[in-house]
């Protein structure tokens, strides 16, 4: 009777451990089906895609994609460049500009003054394009590197020109994309297109570059920005531009003056008659 009951005693044991593994696997069933659920019903968050950085340097316009230059305006196809190849485009007019193409030359191009067709187009050691047929080159020079180096005009689309590469079109979105006015708010603009500091002109402070050699072999300024007691109060440019709140001057020489009207008109017109001045007396 004794050991009936050890085996009764030991099928209850029994029937306990199992119902007691069964729930615990249920219970485990249920929390993974839980948590599952809960990863499922959580939304992926998209990856932010980063704006494309702003090149540091600009300098001057890019070609947009694979350009051909003519000999002259709807003229003959001379020389082909490779897509963001810096160009050196002068004041387009009617959908064209003329334009230097500057290469470096081997010792025979240089004494011959001549690139033959399919000559590659170098810039800084690397081909960059190719001439389509001869051409004669109008000027060398060693550049600072003490390379040989060769110059010739050419004429290219103001369409094949990328838009993000002229300096009106960037300067403008970038103070509107820019609240502020400081030297300290303009630096990465001044440092994309490497603008040199001027102060002969105090108590202003200018930046500027120079205008092409394509249309001038002497060329002035092309932009200048203007700085009066560390905020720019206005833009110089031989060219068109449209800056938002800035009024519109004519200056001497055919340069176009705009100016904000949060500045004091006195000190927008001081700054005009000594840039008039300084431009007059240069040759």
């Amino acid at each position: 009777m004794k050991n009936y009951s050890y085996f009764l005693l030991a099928l209850i044991l029994a029937g306990c451990v199992e119902n007691k593994t069964k729930e615990q696997q249920a219970d485990s069933t249920v929390q993974q089906v839980e948590n599952n659920t809960a990863l499922s019903e959580v939304p992926e968050t998209a990856t932010p895609v980063a704006p494309p950085a702003a090149p540091e340097k600009i300098i001057r316009e890019r070609a947009q994609g694979n350009v051909t230059l003519l000999d002259s305006v709807n003229g003959h196809p001379i020389v082909q460049l490779n897509d963001n190849v810096q160009l050196e485009a002068g004041i387009p007019a009617k959908g064209w500009a003329s334009t230097l193409v500057t290469t470096e030359l081997s010792e025979t191009q240089t004494e011959g003054q001549l690139l033959k067709k399919g000559s590659p187009i170098i810039a800084n050691g690397k081909t960059v394009g190719k001439v389509l047929e001869d051409v004669v080159i109008e000027m060398t020079f060693k550049n600072d590197k003490g390379v040989n180096t060769g110059v010739f005009h050419a004429a290219v689309q103001q369409s094949k020109i990328k838009t993000g590469t002229i300096i009106e079109n960037v300067l403008a979105a970038y103070l509107k994309e820019h609240s502020g006015r400081t030297l300290s708010d303009m630096q990465s603009f001044i440092k994309q297109f490497q603008l040199e500091a001027l102060d002969i002109n105090k108590p202003y402070i200018e930046y500027y570059n120079y205008e092409s050699a394509a249309d001038d072999p002497s060329p002035g300024y092309r932009t200048v920005l203007v700085f009066h007691q560390d905020k720019l109060i206005g833009v110089v440019d031989s060219r068109t531009l449209q800056l938002e709140g800035a009024k519109h001057y004519q200056l001497d020489r055919e340069y176009h003056g705009y100016f904000f009207t949060d500045t004091d008109e006195k000190i927008r017109k001081a700054y005009i008659m000594k840039f008039n001045q300084f431009v007059n007396s240069a040759d």
